[in-house]
């Protein structure tokens, strides 16, 4: 896929756009109040995935037209960043062949973001471009707290977003790195763990095995039942891959880091498709659940994929702490 730096210029199509803004919260207000005005009054669907502290006061400000807007908490709907394009493609969906291109305020980042979290939303901004593009019109604007952000947090948004609005002035990004190339989103290392790691090697008739283990690990650090199984399940998702398509055998390290436990499954297998898991499978697509699942499971998926092997990792979150 190969995009060109400034698209509408050519034909109405998908604009990403970053949307700078300071002074916090009501900062964010001011410039994204007039933007939704003017979308609705154009009779045009809209739908806001902001942390919640802002779609609240978003709510407030909008009065009676706020029910004209779907409003999602991000902190919720963004935690892991490859559900995102998921959710996007489903409000397309809902909204197709109404005549009127949709607009999308989507804030994947925020203080605090940890830098695991933070390389997933760059990846998951940039893949934006690759999943939409060529698609029906419509507009994402992705608001960035430039007071609130470090300085390489922005960088690296002037370079995934095709334009910048400043100020309410909106350019082009001299930056945008995708002109000329697609993005990469698998290529980075892994981090390695920093603590003691348990690893265990599976085939398919391990599986049954691997499952107990795993279910039992989790609980003896302290993670719920509902969110136990769900790591159970999505780690069985990744092994059985594993056996199908990385060579019939895997290997699973699982460790704890901070609030979250993590799981890594190695195998032999490539992943070449850099937006796989992110979108719901169609029914006569065989290629792709797995992940999406794991996706929807997990608060944080990484996946690292060479033609010497993948590393798939995810990271559930102990349940007290889940909706951090």
């Amino acid at each position: 896929m190969t995009a060109t730096a400034d698209p509408l210029m050519h034909a109405p199509t998908f604009r990403h756009e970053m949307l700078a803004y300071t002074d916090g919260a009501q900062g964010f207000v001011r410039r994204a109040l007039p933007l939704l005005t003017t979308a609705l009054a154009e009779d045009r669907p809209v739908l806001v995935a902001v942390p919640g502290e802002r779609v609240a006061l978003l709510r407030e400000a909008l009065g009676e037209d706020a029910a004209r807007v779907e409003l999602l908490d991000m902190r919720s709907l963004g935690r892991n960043p490859g559900r995102i394009i998921s959710a996007w493609h489903e409000f397309l969906a809902a909204h197709a062949g109404g005549g009127r291109p949709a607009l999308g305020i989507g804030e994947p980042i925020w203080p605090g973001r940890s830098a695991a979290e933070l390389c997933e939303c760059h990846n998951h901004e940039a893949l934006l471009n690759v999943a939409f593009w060529g698609g029906h019109p419509w507009h994402l604007i992705c608001p960035y707290d430039v007071d609130g952000l470090e300085d390489h947090v922005i960088e690296e948004a002037q370079r995934t977003h095709a334009f910048i609005d400043e100020d309410g002035k909106s350019r082009s990004s001299e930056a945008y790195a995708y002109s000329d190339e697609s993005p990469r989103p698998f290529a980075q290392a892994l981090e390695p763990p920093a603590v003691e790691v348990r690893e265990l090697r599976f085939s398919g008739e391990q599986l049954g095995a691997l499952r107990r283990t795993l279910s039992a690990w989790a609980g003896e650090h302290g993670l719920g039942a509902a969110a136990t199984e769900e790591l159970v399940l999505a780690v069985n998702e990744l092994a059985t891959n594993s056996i199908r398509y990385g060579g019939g055998q895997g290997k699973l390290l699982s460790w704890h880091e901070g609030e979250a436990l993590v799981c890594e499954v190695q195998d032999s297998g490539h992943i070449d498709d850099p937006l796989i898991g992110r979108s719901r499978p169609a029914p006569n697509e065989h290629t792709g659940r797995g992940l999406w699942l794991v996706h929807q499971l997990c608060d944080l998926v990484q996946i690292h994929s060479t033609p010497s092997g993948t590393a798939v990792r995810v990271h559930k979150r102990r349940a007290e702490q889940s909706a951090g």
